[in-house]
């Protein structure tokens, strides 16, 4: 009996793994997940050749992005389109739903990955946690507090620079899946958000992240953060240069998950060393690995992480198992879990 076909554009589990060292058990992982034993499993980036491949697929998966072109007419075996999403406003659903197509949504480890580390680097600037590990470590050359009755002592190195996560505000500049969860996370703290995004989002996207939309300007005058999420273009290159960072409030953070060149490392480095910005939290840099001997690195409240986010292993071998979930629980008898357009499952 032939094994089914399962067709994706892309996936970053397959791309990021493939040239480095993975443990034996992630790449059995990787291994099972897309089994030739059990699928055909086909990962094809070019347009033209992924409308060939679909014309035998069963199951389509990608993520929040516009369907392609033909895609239901073309795919005439498709029993499954499988999204990667939360949200999935760019995913034609209705269209799907005419065709008899089902289209399930699945959640994106990579992105709440990333959305805990954006969190992760927040907490640690607005906490000043390097300073407080320093200190607790290194003791103090200010006055110590006094030990109570209790034999507590609060903040007893008089550390500066700490401030409460509620109430700042957050500026998301880009407002793509990954900012969305950013967004619910720092709203349940307590932060205000507010984004600008290129295109408008529907209003139960606001809703749902508790966030408001500003323009372009508004977002850097007003936010305490600053967090990059666009896509990297010829147009979003230093998207965050001199004049944007000279726009932000004095005292405020920036932080960058996305790409390295979205942000003008040179002003970035000029406002810490000068005190613009109280610190930056950055998980990628214009090349990669970045020079352990760059001055940037050596810049007041800089706290650096080498593309982790979303980039360990087990996040990876994760996303790609969530993608594949549901056509695995086809191929072994059965149904798949949230289908979100109406259509009834039938099984073969």
């Amino acid at each position: 009996m032939p094994v089914p076909r399962v067709v994706v554009a892309y996936h970053p589990t397959i791309g990021s793994t493939r040239g480095r060292p993975i443990s034996a058990e992630h790449q059995s992982r990787i291994d099972a997940a897309t089994s030739s034993e059990r699928m055909d499993f086909i990962m094809e980036p070019d347009p033209a050749k992924l409308m060939e491949a679909v014309g035998e697929a069963e199951f389509f998966l990608t993520k929040n992005a516009a369907l392609p072109d033909g895609l239901l007419e073309k795919a005439k075996r498709l029993r499954l389109i499988d999204v990667a999403t939360r949200y999935g406003e760019k995913v034609d659903a209705e269209a799907a739903a005419k065709a008899g197509v089902p289209v399930a949504f699945c959640d994106r480890p990579i992105v709440n990955s990333v959305a805990d580390h954006s969190m992760a680097l927040l907490l640690a600037m607005v906490r000043n946690m390097p300073e407080a590990a320093r200190a607790a470590r290194e003791g103090s050359d200010k006055p110590l507090s006094p030990t109570r009755p209790d034999g507590s002592a609060y903040n007893w190195t008089q550390l500066e620079g700490v401030r409460p996560l509620r109430g700042i505000r957050l500026g998301l500049l880009g407002m793509g899946e990954i900012a969305r969860e950013f967004a619910v996370r720092a709203a349940a703290c307590g932060m205000e958000v507010q984004y600008w995004n290129r295109s408008p989002l529907p209003e139960w996207i606001d809703r749902k992240t508790g966030a408001t939309p500003v323009g372009q300007d508004d977002l850097f005058r007003t936010s305490d953060v600053i967090y990059p999420s666009v896509g990297l273009n010829e147009h979003t290159r230093h998207i965050v240069g001199e004049d944007a960072i000279r726009a932000m409030p004095r005292g405020s953070y920036l932080i960058n998950i996305g790409r390295g060149p979205l942000v003008d490392q040179e002003a970035l480095q000029r406002a810490l060393e000068d005190g613009h910005l109280a610190g930056a939290g950055l998980d990628v840099f214009d090349t990669e690995p970045f020079p352990t001997d760059h001055p940037l690195l050596r810049a007041p409240g800089l706290i650096p992480t080498p593309h982790l986010a979303g980039g360990d292993n087990e996040t990876l071998v994760r996303e790609l198992e969530s993608w594949l979930g549901n056509v695995h629980r086809v191929i072994e008898g059965g149904e798949p879990e949230n289908i979100v357009n109406g259509v009834e499952w039938k099984a073969v």
